[in-house]
């Protein structure tokens, strides 16, 4: 306790608390830029780690893979036949791939959807197992872009016709057809574990074959993990995929590098592929699904397959990937427990951990706390109670905004219109211009506006750095400068000599009014000027809806225009991914308090009980 004292009288003789106070918007800023460099320096030598199997049972790439040239013209076969079925009904090309997969013994169903169409899966029960457990793999008729996918359909039958003659499995191996990798095979998941007659067991895993080419040969080999609402695949599958793919001579690629890249580990490359990944976390089911993403909230461990390329490797090799996965998943005796399930790959054999990532997050999140602190004491106004009606008024119009920010979303999820959205957004970012001369709130609830904002967008992004660490470190740093936004303080000195009204019309000036303490505070005219220019840049930048927009459009060539707005919209309707509620309910009020907050203020001569208080 004496050396405590001693060190706060320590502080205090040296004036230092005052001077903190006084630095905060200093101190968040340099919160933030922790954040970003903390994030930067991850792919450095001795940061990261190198991959490994947690779970010893998977011994993947231990056992001889059979599946090679003697099946390759079976599954020429099927190929010939399934490539003249591009423009059959997809009722028409489930009839005829059902009687097939009935030919081996596999038991079949069609799952009926009136909105995404008709599903074809068969069952092949486990000769060495109990039927309470079960193993995917999931051929989409139309891959991610929309090709038709020849290849992929003759390896599922073709492999489904390979795993009927082995009689080692112990778990039930399913071959789905859906009709495209996102809605339609998401409804199927859904219905399996819901309505469907016809199952397997628990799903322990799954893979998703897309190889949309006609051709025999390939060059290298797409994995894509993410999973919706911030959800990965345990490392261990992941790792898995890799290591089978690379023992059997071929290149992995992640997020989409070209096969130039491929050989690149340097700390440029890993930066790029972190980049790459966290920007494709974030946007997990608004980017064009790949199919590993339909299997998220069930505890399925996915990953999608992707061929690429026409040369170099026949596409039996290919089949050797989910054929050596799911021999692996077969000596599983529990459920993927063993390794990571919060990380980032900085290349195919390295990654770092949640330890290592998770403070990125958490300083942006202290950054908007301080930003919120700094709104509440340094000014003038500090001294007002808790309990004083500037809170309790500021209180009232989060809630206000909230309610609105709710109208909003479920609106523009009955009645979607991008354009719509955009226009509002932007007449909204000019409103202060627009009213400012006619519309005045009190100083001391425009500070108060902004520090429930930013405190409330601290709270969103610390709830949302466990669940989603990729979407919280996003909007984060897309927000951040919100914090910039000043109070802008009516020039002509006016003012209100009580706490009364927060929000008023300007009218004609008083003939006698009273001097105002610290004149100079007050903005020079062109002074205010350049702030309001420089608040309305800001405020248009930070519209969670054009922020998003102008993020997608630069960072994503999916997106173009406002395809990124649709697109969150649809991944609720058709994947129930709730990034558009983080906008929405999370982004949205806290921007709408500091728009409320950038209207020309006037001065609050407080009285002396509230000075006391």
């Amino acid at each position: 306790m004496a050396l405590l004292e001693k060190l706060h009288r320590r502080i205090v003789d040296m004036g230092l608390v005052p001077r903190i106070i006084a630095s905060l918007p200093v101190v968040s800023m340099v919160c933030a830029l922790f954040g970003f460099i903390s994030i930067a320096i991850l792919p450095m030598d001795g940061q990261y780690r190198r991959t490994y199997i947690s779970e010893n049972a998977l011994m993947p790439s231990q056992a001889y893979s059979y599946f090679r040239e003697s099946e390759w013209n079976i599954l020429r076969g099927y190929r010939s036949q399934i490539e003249e079925m591009v423009n059959m009904t997809s009722m028409e090309r489930n009839n005829i791939m059902g009687s097939w997969l009935q030919e081996f013994g596999t038991k079949t169903a069609i799952y009926e959807n009136e909105q995404y169409g008709e599903t074809l899966y068969g069952v092949m029960h486990a000769p060495r197992g109990d039927g309470t457990e079960a193993m995917v793999l999931a051929v989409p008729w139309f891959n991610s872009d929309d090709k038709f996918n020849v290849g992929g359909a003759a390896l599922g039958v073709s492999l489904a016709r390979f795993f009927s003659r082995w009689p080692v499995w112990s778990k039930n191996i399913i071959i789905v057809f859906s009709e495209n990798p996102c809605a339609a095979l998401r409804s199927w998941v859904e219905a399996y574990h819901t309505s469907l007659d016809l199952t397997g067991g628990s799903i322990e895993a799954a893979v998703v074959v897309d190889y949309s080419s006609a051709e025999d040969f390939f060059e290298y080999v797409e994995i894509s993990y993410d999973g919706l609402n911030g959800e990965l695949p345990n490392l261990d599958l992941v790792n898995v995929a890799i290591s089978i793919t690379e023992h059997e001579g071929m290149k992995v690629s992640l997020h989409g590098l070209p096969l130039d890249q491929l050989t690149i580990n340097n700390y440029w490359s890993r930066l790029k592929v972190l980049c790459l990944g966290i920007r494709d976390w974030a946007l997990a089911g608004v980017k064009n699904p790949h199919g590993n993403e339909a299997f998220s909230g069930w505890r399925i461990q996915s990953v999608t397959l992707k061929a690429h390329g026409n040369s170099g490797h026949d596409i039996t090799t290919f089949g050797r990937i989910p054929e050596a996965m799911f021999r692996s998943i077969n000596n599983l005796l529990e459920k993927f427990h063993q390794s990571f399930f919060f990380y980032l790959l900085l290349a195919p054999r390295q990654f770092v951990s949640i330890s290592s990532y998770l403070p990125s997050a958490v300083a942006l999140s202290v950054a908007f706390a301080i930003s919120s602190l700094n709104a509440f004491i340094n000014n003038t106004y500090a001294s007002i109670s808790i309990f004083s009606e500037y809170n309790l008024v500021a209180l009232l119009v989060w809630f206000i905004s909230l309610v609105i920010s709710f109208v909003v979303s479920q609106v523009f999820l009955l009645l979607p219109s991008a354009g719509l959205l955009m226009a509002i957004s932007m007449i909204s970012c000019f409103l202060p211009l627009i009213l400012s001369k006619k519309v005045h709130i009190s100083e001391p609830l425009s500070y108060r506006l902004k520090n429930v904002a930013f405190l409330y967008f601290s709270l969103v992004l610390t709830s949302l750095l466990m669940i989603n660490f990729a979407m919280a470190l996003l909007i984060g740093t897309l927000a951040f400068p919100m914090t910039l936004v000043k109070t802008i303080i009516e020039s002509s000195g006016e003012h209100e000599v009580s706490a009364k009204p927060y929000i008023s019309i300007k009218t004609e000036p008083k003939e006698e009014t009273e001097l105002i303490e610290n004149y100079e505070d007050i903005m020079p005219g062109k002074s205010q000027q350049r702030q309001e220019l420089k608040n309305l840049l800001l405020l248009v930048l930070t519209n969670p809806f054009i922020s998003i927009t102008i993020f997608g459009s630069f960072f994503d060539d999916e997106f173009q225009g406002f395809d990124v707005i649709n697109k969150l919209v649809s991944a609720w309707l058709d994947l129930k991914c709730w990034s558009w509620f983080v906008l929405c309910i999370g982004w949205l009020p806290c921007w709408l308090l500091v728009l409320a907050s950038s209207f020309e203020s006037k001065r609050v001569m407080l009285k002396s009980k509230e000075k006391q208080s």
